[in-house]
Order: structure tokens, then sequence, then C-alpha cells
């Protein structure tokens, strides 16, 4: 499937970004182990969070899509019976924490995803879990996807997660640890990266109710037996979505106001606003009326900047597609743990906007990537197809990049913008970006634009 994306010269002035697909993945979540009834205003639907609210469906809960917001009825800890199948696609979230959780139904549960997330990295989490006494058994390669997890529950204790592999690792022990009778300490050791993710995972549990410690340094949590409670969720704009079109905003002279965008947001990505900062975007938050408005009075971007990613992992693809266009040296650091996302991410946007002729280097760090160096330029050739290597983030910050080359590009896996961002082409279309598919392409998604 082939995308053929044309350069602009101009953007429009008004977007709507979706609301955030973690916050509503774990209001989801919290709503399904509590008792009683909730609601999760403002929702995101998209592939990953209808795979989460089918993943709950599985185990009992009863959950309503209504007009912008969800009626979830909780399970609570009494999980629906019969032996069950939950398959979690390519959501890691969902099956990471399902993993957790069902340690604690009274029949065994088997756990799988595609290909790509049978392919990912869960050992630690399988680790943790056994230290606590839950009983899971790998069907297939050891330490990966699926599993078998035979039920019984733990009684709590201590467990031992690595920092620097996932953070979802973490969020699942926290989800299942109120169900034991124990009190549940989660030792984090070594670096710890995505902390916004674990904070976004604590907001939730403390809203229904669960009591939670955690040391300064979140070297240590402890998560304490309850039962979780139905509550109201707000759920705001997502920032990780909204980096393409902010990093859009960045590269285009012209005015932007951006709406469902609030200052108030755990979400590390956020840090988004700071980058486009410092680059020399105006940027004015209207939390009244969620709405942010970005004033962009450069026509090119010049100088030399270093952004850490560690707390912000998720938009390093986003921020290499800009700095290709920011004429100095523009460098990423601490991205090592997307390696181990939905493709090797830095790796990806190396071989991509290398094809472009963008001057980026990766830089590495104990052996592995862990950002890029670019001495980046106005513009490039383009006319080229690009590969989103199988991840819809790639895919969309290609799309960006594609925006200021001379010649349009072909880029590939355009469909995958449903995992997280279903009205990526249609708000782009409204800011008067054109594109068609080519060869034998899905037409519905662009039908929708």
């Amino acid at each position: 499937m082939l995308l053929q994306v044309k350069p602009t010269a101009t953007l429009g002035d008004v977007a709507t970004i979706p609301s955030s697909k973690p916050e509503t993945q774990r209001a989801i979540l919290a709503a399904t182990l509590a008792e009683g009834k909730s609601v999760v205003r403002n929702d995101l639907r998209c592939l990953e969070t209808t795979t989460m609210k089918e993943a709950c469906r599985t185990i009992g809960a009863i959950i309503e899509e209504k007009d912008g917001y969800l009626e979830i009825q909780g399970v609570g800890s009494n999980f629906a019976g019969n032996k069950r199948v939950i398959d979690a696609l390519g959501s890691g979230l969902v099956f990471r924490v399902f993993t957790a959780i069902t340690s604690f139904g009274d029949t065994p549960e088997v756990l799988t995803g595609d290909a790509i997330l049978r392919g990912r990295v869960m050992a630690p989490l399988f680790d943790a879990l056994a230290q606590l006494g839950a009983n899971i058994s790998c069907v297939a390669d050891e330490g990966k996807a699926p599993v078998v997890n035979w039920g019984g529950g733990f009684k709590g204790g201590r467990c031992v997660i690595p920092g620097n592999v996932s953070s979802q690792f973490i969020t699942a022990v926290m989800f299942a640890a109120p169900m034991a009778p124990e009190p549940t300490e989660i030792v984090i050791e070594g670096e710890i990266l995505s902390i916004s993710y674990i904070r976004q995972t604590i907001e939730a549990m403390e809203k229904a109710g669960i009591r939670i410690d955690v040391a300064d340094d979140f070297t240590s949590i402890v998560v304490h037996p309850g039962q979780y409670q139905s509550a109201d969720y707000q759920i705001s704009g997502d920032y990780t979505s909204s980096s393409y079109i902010i990093g859009a905003a960045a590269l285009f002279q012209g005015t932007r106001v951006l709406k469902n965008m609030n200052s108030q947001s755990l979400q590390g990505e956020k840090a988004i606003i700071d980058v486009v900062k410092a680059l020399g975007v105006e940027v004015q938050f209207d939390d009244a009326n969620d709405e942010l408005t970005l004033i962009n009075n450069q026509t090119h971007l010049a100088g030399d900047f270093e952004f850490d990613a560690s707390d912000y992992p998720n938009i390093v693809p986003t921020l290499a597609a800009i700095g290709a266009f920011v004429e100095g040296t523009f460098r990423v650091v601490g991205g090592s743990i997307t390696r181990l996302h939905k493709s090797p991410r830095i790796k990806a946007m190396v071989s991509e906007l290398q094809k472009l002729g963008v001057d980026i280097t990766p830089l590495f760090k104990d052996g592995v990537y862990d950002g890029f160096e670019i001495h980046g330029k106005a513009s490039y050739q383009g006319g080229l197809e690009l590969s989103s290597w199988g991840d819809h983030r790639i895919f969309m910050s290609l799309f960006i990049a594609s925006l200021r080359c001379e010649r349009a590009c072909l880029l590939e896996g355009y469909a995958d913008v449903i995992c997280s961002f279903p009205d990526f082409f249609k708000e782009f279309s409204a800011m008067g970006v054109q594109f068609t598919e080519t060869e034998d392409g899905n037409s519905d998604l662009l039908k929708q634009a």
C-alpha cells in the first residue's frame, strides 16, 4: 500500500487533536476492574483502544460507546468464567497488562498477539510475575508471547523490574497488584525511562481509589491491596499525536489553532511544546477552551539544539522529521528504549531520512541506538519510496518530512494510522495537504478525508 504525499508551500490554520491513547486505555482498564459503573469522557477510539475494550469485555466488562464518552460496568475481581483467548493484536500494553491481571482468574488464559508483538521483549514481566508467585508458561519462544496464565493469583511481595526496557512492565504489575491480599513492592533497577507513563498509571489507579506509595526517585513503588472504585474520567488531547501537526506547524510559517489541547497534562510527550518553542515558535494555551495556538513567523529553522528524549520517547521519530529541516546541529539523545517499540525507531528514521539525503548520524549508548545528530537544510529533492517499517509512528513522521520535499514521496504503511490517529488524513486534508493512493492501496481511510 503506497501513498503519494505531495509537497506543500502552506499549511491550514485549524486542526483537532485526538484524545490521549494511554489515558484512554488506562481509564478503560481501571473502570473494568472497578465495581459499579464508570464514565470515560472524550475517549479516543482507535485500533489500540478498541483492542483494550475487547480484552476487557472478554473478562466480563460491559462497555457501551456513547456520543463522546464510554459507560463501563466493571467486573471488580470477579472475572467471567470459561477458558478464554485474549488477542492483544499489536498492543504491547494490552498484552502485558492482561498477562498480569489474569493471574487472578480462576481458569487458564491464553494471551497472544500479532507477529510483531510476538517478537517483542516480554521476559522481564514474566520474571517479575514469577517472583510474585504467578504461574505463566510460554507457548512458543521462551520469554515471548503467546503465553498461558494458569491463574490462582499471587499474595503480593517483592519483584524487580529493569527500568530501561519498558514502563509497561511496571504498569502491568501495578494494575494487578491491588487484587493481591498483601502489598506488592516493585523495585525498579538501573536507569528509569518513560517515567511519565508510570505517572499516568498512578493517576488512573489513584482516581479509582487504589493506594500507592512511590519513592521520590521512582526506584520503589508499593501498591496496597484494595478494590477499584468506579470513577468519572476526563481524557485530554494526545501529545504524541499532536506532535505530527505541531511538527508540521514548525516547518511552515503561519498561525495555527489546535483544538482538544490543554497545558495540564502528565504526558511526557508534552515536551514537543518545549521543542518548538526552542525552535522559535510562539505557543499560547487557552485551557478554558482546550485550545493551543502556534505562531510561527519564521521562513526557515536554524540553530544548534540538543534534546534528551528519555521521558518522551514516542516523539523521537517526529523529532527526526523536524530536525531534518533545521540548519545547524540538531541532536536527540535518550531514545534507547525505542529500539523495543513496534520497530527499532531510531534505526528506521535514520535509514529512511538518509534515503532522502538528510545528513543524519545515529548516536549509540552502551552499543545500542540512543539518538541521532542531524545537520539539516531547508528542503530535499524527494521523489522516493519510503518505508514505515510496519510502524504507524514512523509513517506519520515521514509524512511530515515529505511535505517539505521538492517532489512527491511514496510512503508505505499508511493504513496503520488507525492504531492511534484514525483521523490523521482527515485533519491534514483539512489543512490543505494533498495525497493520493497508488497501486492497490486501501481507499477507505482516504475517503474520510
